[in-house]
């Protein structure tokens, strides 16, 4: 899906100057002026964040380019696979585009591994196949999101976001409020649904293959597909430790009762 990270990224740790020595022949290496080796230190590791940050956002934008491909075959081939899947898949491969941040791989971690839970209950043996495959994956994506944060990303952009000069990244401004708010409509859309739904099949009982019943069936499966990316939103802002934290938490149990309650009709006789 993704290319594998370059073997310098990998390595695990920043490369420092090294530091003079006197030889073995008594010839004394003079030490580099303490000022110039520091800032030739400090010159070197923010070179290497800079490489860094490029090769996490091209990856962010091929994800993006990936998710709005396979939002588009979901909906070409909509009675075979989900097509609220697929609306869900391309509003987030267009946001991948906009937020190219280290916590965009938490959300494609929660995405993807949310697909394999409904694979293993609600699907048939290839598809159980498929989501041991979308676990693996999912811990892929889960070990790049620590490579970033280890590698010190989150940190600077955390220092961007609350600086008061140059451009300030997106996610640690936006992401606590818009989980928030999302979760908090996602939460109110799903319950009118189920009220809805109780309209449909009980009071005016429509059949299963009306007009009526496809664009219910849509709008929930959207609401439901939402409601997963927005928890992965909360949940990325509250291991990313962007402010404020409680609207995180919050947004975070708003998307739970969601996520809970459609586990509950999924799994109810």
């Amino acid at each position: 899906m993704t290319n594998e990270l370059p073997s310098w990224m990998t390595e695990g740790a920043i490369k420092r100057e090294p530091k003079a020595e006197n030889t073995s022949e008594g010839v004394v290496i003079a030490p580099l002026d303490e000022a110039s080796s520091t800032e030739s230190v400090a010159t070197s590791y923010h070179d290497d964040l800079a490489g860094l940050q490029d090769a996490m956002q091209r990856d962010i934008r091929s994800w993006g380019k990936w998710l709005i491909g396979m939002g588009i075959l979901h909906l070409i081939a909509a009675g075979k696979l989900d097509a609220s899947w697929g609306v869900m898949l391309i509003l987030l491969g267009l946001v991948s585009f906009l937020f190219t941040s280290p916590s965009m791989y938490v959300v494609y971690a929660i995405t993807i591994a949310w697909a394999g839970v409904t694979n293993l209950i609600d699907a048939g043996l290839g598809w159980s196949l498929f989501a041991l495959f979308q676990f693996y994956l999912t811990f892929r994506i889960g070990k790049k999101y620590y490579f970033f944060r280890k590698a010190g990303l989150v940190e600077q952009e955390l220092l961007a976001a609350t600086s008061k000069d140059g451009e300030k990244p997106l996610a640690p401004r936006l992401f606590p409020w818009l989980g928030l708010v999302s979760s908090a409509f996602l939460l109110l859309g799903l319950v009118v649904l189920i009220g809805a739904a109780m309209v449909l099949y009980g009071y005016l009982e429509v059949s299963e293959d009306s007009l009526a019943a496809t664009i219910w069936e849509l709008a929930f499966g959207v609401v439901v597909s939402l409601a997963v990316v927005f928890w992965g939103v909360n949940l990325s802002s509250i291991l990313s430790r962007y402010r404020p934290r409680f609207l995180s938490w919050l947004g975070l149990f708003f998307s739970s009762v969601t996520l809970g309650l459609f586990l509950l009709i999924l799994l109810s006789p």
